[in-house]
Parts: C-alpha cells; structure tokens; sequence
C-alpha cells in the first residue's frame, strides 16, 4: 500500500491523502487499474472525511453510513431509475453524488441512503441496463 500524505499539523492542515492498494480483490473491480492498484483521495470536509476520487472519476461522498457505489454508463434517466427503485422499497436516499469523464461515457454514481436495500431491491439495481456493476457499502 502507498500512502500520500502532507503534514497534518494545526499550523498546516492536511489538504488530502490518496491511497493506492496493490495486488487486492474487489468487489468494484472497475475500479482497479490494469497494474492491479486501485486509487481512491479524499480530504476532510466540515470534520467528516470525504472520498473526493475513485479512479480517475471525481466524486463527493461523506464516508458514513451506507452507500450504494455504481459504474455506469452515463445517459439520462439513470439517477431516475435508481432512485425510483429505492422509493418503491421505501428506502430513504441522502445524498447522491455523480462523477464522470465526459458526457454520454463512463460515470461512477453514489448514493448515500438511510438503511440497507432489501436483496430485491439490489437486484433490480444491477439489471438495469446502464449499470456496469455496483457494490453496496455499510461505513
């Protein structure tokens, strides 16, 4: 594992830290680079720490709770569709946070949600047709 960081001292705060792990199996595997590393950065944020990065996707989740990360492809309708997913199982949604390269390409959505989805409700989540993969985290 490499580890970047700054002098996190009072007089000069810490901006970010990036973590890349080696040779690991994921459950996101888009996430991981040809080399086998994953890379992820984050920054604190109003004293709650932040993922800021996952690959090269920029992003803005608070690391609390629960999250649902999803590689995508990025066209409209697919914040919709996820969401009505999670309104039919009466699942309360947070935040929700999009990073992507370019329009109409490769997107990373994360959506930060009150309680864990029910396994269906998971399910109908990776069938639709833009999801490339998801993971649903409990922090």
């Amino acid at each position: 594992m490499k580890i970047i960081l700054l002098d996190g001292s009072p007089e000069n705060s810490l901006e970010f830290i990036q973590v890349q792990i080696a040779n690991v199996e994921s459950k996101f595997a888009t996430a991981i680079f040809d080399s086998g590393e994953i890379k992820v950065e984050g920054r604190v944020k109003d004293r709650k720490p932040h993922l800021t990065k996952v690959d090269s996707f920029g992003v803005d989740v608070s690391m609390e709770g629960s999250l649902i990360l999803c590689s995508q492809v990025d066209q409209p309708g697919m914040i919709g569709s996820v969401g009505n997913i999670l309104g039919e199982e009466n699942v309360n949604v947070s935040f929700m946070s999009v990073g992507k390269i370019a329009p109409q390409k490769q997107a990373v959505m994360t959506i930060g949600v009150d309680e864990k989805p029910s396994k269906e409700a998971l399910k109908r989540i990776g069938e639709i047709p833009a999801v490339e993969e998801f993971v649903f985290l409990k922090l």
